[in-house]
C-alpha cells in the first residue's frame, strides 16, 4: 500500500512542469532582447499583470526588455478557454462482485482559462517557443494582490522552460 501511495505522489508531482514546445532548428543564443507583442492587451487588469510579470522575468531568461521595433523576439499571450472534465477516481483495488471497479466516470465539466505564452520572431511572426500552463488561470473570485501573485507565479513557471534545453 505504501508503494502505491508513493507512486501516486510521484505521478502527481510529475505533472507540475508546464507543457512547452519549440522549433528545434533555431539557435536560441542569437536572441538577446524581447518586447511584448504590439497587439498585446495592456489595458485590462490581467493583461497589465501578465505584462508586468513578463517584463520582470524575461531578463532572468537572458532577454533584455526593449521596444517592439528593436526586439529580436515578441512575447505574446492568450487566455485559452478549455473544458475540464470532472471524473471519479478509479477504484482499482476494490472488487464488486465478479468485476473490478476500475472505470473512471465523468460527472461534470468546468470551463476554465489556461495561460499560454509564445515567442515569435517579429519580421516573420514565426513562433519559435510556446508554453501552456497546466493549471487554470486565477478565477474571478481572486482579486488584487493575491490575483497578481498567482499570475506572476504562472508566468514564472511558463518562462522557466525558456530557453529550451535540447
Amino acid at each position: 500500500m505504501q508503494i502505491l501511495r508513493l507512486l501516486t505522489i510521484a505521478l502527481l508531482l510529475s505533472g507540475c512542469t508546464p507543457a512547452y514546445d519549440y522549433a528545434e532548428d533555431v539557435d536560441f543564443t542569437r536572441f538577446n532582447s524581447a518586447s511584448l507583442a504590439p497587439d498585446s492587451d495592456l489595458d485590462s487588469l490581467d493583461g497589465a499583470r501578465i505584462a508586468a510579470a513578463a517584463r520582470t522575468l524575461l531578463p532572468t531568461r537572458g532577454l533584455e526588455i526593449t521596444s517592439s521595433e528593436q526586439a529580436s523576439l515578441w512575447l505574446h499571450y492568450q487566455l485559452k478557454p478549455e473544458t475540464k472534465l470532472l471524473t471519479t477516481m478509479p477504484r482499482m483495488l476494490s472488487r464488486h462482485g465478479e468485476f473490478w471497479d476500475d472505470e473512471e466516470r465523468v460527472y461534470g465539466a468546468v470551463r476554465q482559462l489556461k495561460l499560454v505564452l509564445w515567442l515569435a520572431v517579429p519580421a516573420s511572426e514565426r513562433v519559435i517557443w510556446r508554453s501552456k500552463h497546466n493549471s487554470a488561470f486565477p478565477g474571478e473570485k481572486l482579486s488584487g494582490g493575491e490575483r497578481s501573485r498567482r499570475i506572476k507565479q504562472q508566468v514564472t513557471e511558463l518562462l522557466s522552460t525558456y530557453p529550451p534545453s535540447k
